[in-house]
């Protein structure tokens, strides 16, 4: 059986990478292409990696595995909504925006500065640089640990800019959960979408959309802006004015997309947020 679920997984995952190529030649303009090539071939990357894990007999090697769908995850949307927004803020990238474009006129405005801006925590990026440091070593052996410790410590103290935030509210596990659940469903809904929109070769509505904010963290507006990116068919650009400004791929129904938006922000609220922001909601 697991035979079977990793030959299906790593099938699934190299038919993605596939469309997203076939996306990359078909979409007419630099986002559109954007949104086949680094959604689809990311989740196809992930999918042929957990095929791999499946298959692999030691715990460095799942470790390892797992560590890379972990790094596309964290890298690729980041990639993305950079590359994003300098593409739409430069005059010389033809890009097609022939209809609905909430960002124009706005463009120099300051970002908002409601969102909160705590100082960083070294544990947290200690913890995280420990846990790359073994999986890349595939060994938990006592040396291994020891100098991983130490170096993140050194890296901790020497790069504190680079400290994760922690959020202001208390992580919830069971609506982290429940925030994963809708987040997958979410990319398996998009990524057929695309797929849809890739090989019926039918027209696409490009779009940048406006969404108000009730984030208020900015490691939650983070990984909510990850999110965004991530799924297919809509990429997080910048946020004014309490905004976020998202570019959809194909906006046939606004309804739809907002009430999406809307659960996913939900969700990570519901998981990582603030007594106001829940208030709020």
């Amino acid at each position: 059986m697991i035979d079977v679920i990793a030959a299906a997984a790593a099938l699934l995952g190299a038919s993605l990478a596939l469309l997203g190529a076939v996306g990359l030649v078909r979409f007419p303009d630099v986002f559109t292409r954007m949104h086949a090539a680094t959604k689809s071939a990311s989740l196809g990357v992930i999918l042929t990696t957990l095929g791999a894990a499946l298959e692999a007999d030691t715990f460095g090697a799942v470790t390892l595995l797992v560590l890379v769908s972990a790094f596309l995850f964290l890298s690729a949307p980041l990639g993305a909504s950079l590359l994003a927004r300098a593409a739409y803020h430069d005059p010389e990238t033809p890009r097609l925006l022939p209809g609905r474009n909430d960002l124009a006129g706005l463009t120099g405005r300051q970002e908002s500065s409601s969102l909160g801006d705590r100082p960083g925590a070294a544990g947290l990026l200690i913890g995280w640089l420990v846990v790359v440091w073994i999986g890349l070593s595939a060994s938990g052996s006592p040396a291994v640990l020891i100098g991983a410790v130490g170096v993140a410590v050194l890296v901790a103290l020497a790069l504190p800019d680079y400290r994760p935030r922690w959020p202001e509210g208390i992580f919830k596990p069971v609506p982290a959960v429940r925030f994963v659940g809708t987040f997958v469903w979410a990319t398996v809904q998009a990524n057929f979408e695309v797929a849809a929109a890739v090989l019926q070769r039918r027209p696409v509505r490009p779009a940048v959309v406006g969404v108000p904010l009730r984030i208020r963290s900015r490691t939650e507006l983070a990984f909510l802006m990850n999110v965004i990116t991530f799924t297919p068919g809509t990429v997080a650009l910048e946020v004014q004015d309490s905004r976020l400004f998202i570019h959809v791929m194909d906006l046939r129904d606004e309804g739809t997309f907002r009430r999406r938006f809307e659960i996913l922000e939900s969700r990570i609220i519901d998981a990582f947020g603030t007594s106001r922001e829940r208030i709020s909601r």
